[in-house]
């Protein structure tokens, strides 16, 4: 495909990076040292431009673009570069990264022929509402148009310590399995006969009536019965306003806690009397003897500064506090957070990047997604009216048995016995594999079967 992208910042330059490897990339940016560090870095066809102006696209290629991609930091950047782009360039499908959450119920977009757009601080938001619903889980992915989810839960229950796959999907009827664990590290796809031990991140996809009742039976059985209502939250900025709405409105007891001192007064104009605001360069130490932190049940540090984040939740969980969950905005800083085993919730620019992959690579009848900090690969395609597999017997190729598991889900339930089935008009054929992996799976997929 040939994509362009305009903003050449951590989103930009990353989607180029992941892009450019099976796509020819155009990126565009004003800034001279970013251009220069694509160059450096990248295979990609790096443009010094100004993404407003005309005249920086019409020395562009007359191909036709599968993807045009406006990933700046300024929403009324995006919006005018991607009316520009339609008066010089074939462009099929536009998708634009904002920030201002007037445009999610604004007709704006649809105007402008905007494909998908992304809202991180929203995602963001909803990714904590999920959390909070499964206040056990570690991480919860929610599908579209289903009430299917993805959920992961660390293993402490010493009842379940020992046990294999099979036996430990006794706890859930049969609408729910286990298609990932992640272990010092190290994620695979697992058969029944693999055995669960203690601290292993256990992924079960399912129904969510079927996981919601069961799931939190694996943790510590000396945590089950605790509710978080008092929480705090490391960081005032957009974000953490963000966050504490959500908290807000699930009637937590919120303290904010931020070094910034026009920050805070934000954060209070905003939220009003309904959470506690503190400006504070404080360590722990003080924080706990003079705002009584300890007391806390959980803590969400939602910084940009992974560095900060970590350091807050590590002493965080040495004061006690039993939910402590970290927002990650650097991909770098990931696999130390879960070597922690914090509770991750991507950050915006994170966010972005992963929502803009899928929605790339996703449309009404392919689906993929990206879970276990991208190591795991989740893909899905839907049987049509008229695909050409329709009343055909459905198949599974043998060659993926050993890291690949294959499903075939039908009015939401998983099918796993497809002996004498055939495919009907609605049935999604559900893969989960490792994403070193994905490649020949996305081929048999979506072209060979």
């Amino acid at each position: 495909m040939e994509i362009i992208i305009a903003g050449a910042g951590t989103v930009g330059y990353t989607l180029a990076k992941t892009l450019s490897i099976y796509h020819n990339i155009t990126i565009i940016d004003k800034n001279s040292k970013a251009v220069l560090k694509i160059q450096e870095d990248l295979d990609v066809l790096a443009v010094y431009g100004d993404v407003e102006s005309p005249r920086t696209y019409a020395n562009l290629s007359k191909k036709k673009i599968d993807f045009f991609i406006a990933v700046t930091n300024h929403d009324e950047v995006n919006i005018i570069s991607s009316l520009i782009i339609d008066d010089i360039l074939d462009v099929d499908k536009k998708i634009i990264r904002l920030r201002n959450s007037f445009f999610m119920d604004s007709s704006v977009l649809a105007k402008i022929n905007i494909y998908k757009s992304i809202f991180p601080s929203f995602e963001v938001a909803n990714s904590l509402q999920r959390l909070l619903e499964y206040s056990k889980a570690n991480s919860v992915k929610t599908f579209e148009s289903s009430n299917l989810i993805l959920l992961s839960v660390r293993v402490y229950n010493p009842d379940y310590i020992g046990c294999n796959v099979r036996e430990i999907l006794k706890e859930f009827d049969d609408g729910v399995v286990v298609v990932g664990i992640e272990r010092e590290r190290l994620f695979f796809t697992p058969n029944h006969n693999d055995v669960i031990k203690g601290g292993d991140l256990v992924y079960f996809f399912g129904h969510k009536d079927s996981i919601k009742p069961q799931y939190g039976h694996f943790e510590s059985p000396n945590n089950q019965n605790k509710k978080s209502k008092n929480c705090i939250i490391f960081g005032a900025d957009s974000l953490g306003i963000k966050i504490a709405k959500v908290l807000i409105n699930k009637n937590y007891h919120l303290k904010l806690i931020e070094k910034e001192l026009d920050l805070c007064e934000l954060a209070s104009e905003h939220l009003q009397d309904k959470a506690i605001v503190l400006n504070s360069r404080y360590g722990w130490g003080h924080l706990s003897r003079e705002e009584g932190l300890d007391s806390a049940d959980m803590l969400i540090a939602a910084t940009t500064d992974d560095e900060y984040n970590i350091i807050k939740c590590i002493e965080g969980k040495k004061a006690g506090i039993g939910r402590v969950i970290a927002v990650n905005n650097d991909s770098e800083c990931y696999s130390l957070m879960h070597s922690l085993n914090l509770i991750i919730i991507r950050g915006e620019k994170i966010n972005s990047y992963y929502s803009i992959l899928e929605k790339i690579n996703s449309d009404h009848r392919n689906v993929q997604k990206r879970y276990c900090g991208g190591k795991g690969f989740y893909l899905e395609r839907r049987i049509t009216a008229h695909s050409k597999l329709i009343n055909k017997p459905v198949v599974l190729l043998k060659k993926f048995e050993k890291n690949t598991l294959i499903y075939l889900l039908r009015s939401e339930v998983i099918v796993k016995d497809f002996n004498g089935l055939s495919y009907q008009e609605d049935d999604i054929i559900s893969v989960f594999c490792e994403t070193v992996n994905s490649e020949p799976v996305k081929k048999w997929l979506y072209d060979d079967l």
